[in-house]
């Protein structure tokens, strides 16, 4: 048999199966993948469609039959929505710019890297092709690498990605649905420490000029996330009503913080010297830290330069290093501050812009002084 021609690799053939008594056709689908159908022709002749044909006439029909199965499938992938994953990923991507801080798009942007180098080829193949099983797989290989919280966060952004597919009638399904990301072993969860008073200070005092503003911002405005503080603009400070308005990147949240006296009189100053220099430093509170490409490590690196904070490695060192202490645990530092101050839970709360009690009591990380002063307070029993 001279095989036909169809529009995937070229060719399909007829063959046999044991426990079926027709003509099988085999070719490589649009999806790059071998397919199997029958074409209900018997391959011994006999009866088909009414008439009875010899095993020569049925071979010829099955020819036939097997080329409409081939082009049926051509004609269906040409009438799907082909939008491959790496497009869908690009159309997700510059949706995001401009709308979220350099930080949030910058994880976005790791994510879908991750997923496409993890897919190789099949990045270049519809979106439609990507199975629960492969999602899954997947996560399996970043767990391998990376811990839970980690890759629950890339998962959060392909999922996004899986759902506009979703909406837009791209696919019928999200097969990141229903995926469960193993838990963190003991020897794999940190708890990241909250800053003692004595090592704000001198983060202040020694970081570069930016980052030591960085961090005062991040003070003043009571543990912002680090995405947030880069994206700061001068035009978020109501100088009359000595407030900050802050978008949150991560939960959308909207926040008017009050601002402390000594804050307050820092930022002014700052604000008016910006303006006389003009240009970036004009319009952002940190014009060149908001356009670097991993500010968060940069800072753990700095403090770690400080020798502050405990440095560690995971699982006989197949984890990436780890650090106790990262831009993230000033959060906690106020927190904890604010609850040690003696501020009412709801407060602090709105302050620092926690929706759930459970979340903000996870944030309380006292220090063992901060524990000592509080033992200090017992009655003397003799």
């Amino acid at each position: 048999m001279n095989p036909a021609k169809n529009a995937y690799t070229g060719s399909f053939s007829l063959n046999k199966a044991a426990n079926s008594p027709y003509w099988m056709v085999s070719f490589v689908g649009a999806d790059g993948r071998q397919k199997r159908r029958s074409t209900k022709v018997p391959h011994a002749g006999g009866l088909y469609q009414g008439e009875r044909i010899t095993s020569t006439q049925a071979r010829k029909v099955a020819e036939r039959v097997a080329y409409n199965i081939a082009q049926q499938e051509e004609e269906e992938y040409h009438a799907a929505d082909n939008r491959t994953v790496r497009e869908v990923c690009d159309i997700m991507l510059s949706g995001k710019l401009g709308r979220v801080s350099i930080a949030t798009y910058d994880n976005a942007r790791t994510a879908y890297a991750q997923f496409c180098a993890f897919l190789g080829r099949r990045a270049n193949e519809p979106i439609r092709l990507i199975t629960r099983a492969d999602i899954r797989a997947f996560v399996d290989a970043r767990r391998a690498v990376t811990r839970r919280n980690t890759v629950h966060k890339a998962m959060a952004i392909i999922r996004a990605a899986f759902s506009w597919a979703v909406d837009t009638g791209v696919i019928p399904s999200n097969p990141c649905d229903r995926i469960v990301i193993p838990h963190d072993t003991r020897d794999e969860k940190i708890i990241h420490e909250a800053f003692t008073l004595d090592e704000v200070r001198l983060l202040l005092a020694k970081l570069p000029d930016e980052w030591a503003s960085a961090v005062r911002c991040c003070i003043g405005t009571y543990g912002q996330r680090l995405g947030d503080i880069l994206a700061l603009r001068w035009d978020a400070f109501n100088w009359q009503n000595r407030t900050v308005h802050i978008i949150t990147g991560k939960t959308a949240r909207e926040l008017h913080q009050p601002m402390q006296p000594d804050f307050y009189a820092w930022a002014l100053a700052r604000y008016t010297a910006a303006q006389k220099a003009g240009g970036d430093a004009a319009i952002y509170v940190h014009p060149t830290l908001r356009r670097h490409t991993n500010p968060s490590y940069e800072f753990t690196q700095l403090v770690r330069l400080h020798g502050i904070g405990l440095q560690g490695r995971g699982l006989a060192g197949s984890r990436k290093t780890w650090h106790s202490k990262t831009f993230h645990s000033l959060r906690a530092t106020v927190a904890t501050m604010l609850q040690a101050s003696g501020v009412s839970q709801g407060l602090a709360m709105e302050l620092v812009g926690h929706d759930s009690a459970a979340v903000h009591a996870a944030y309380i990380r006292p220090t063992t002084e901060q524990l000592r002063a509080a033992a200090a307070k017992l009655p003397r029993f003799s």
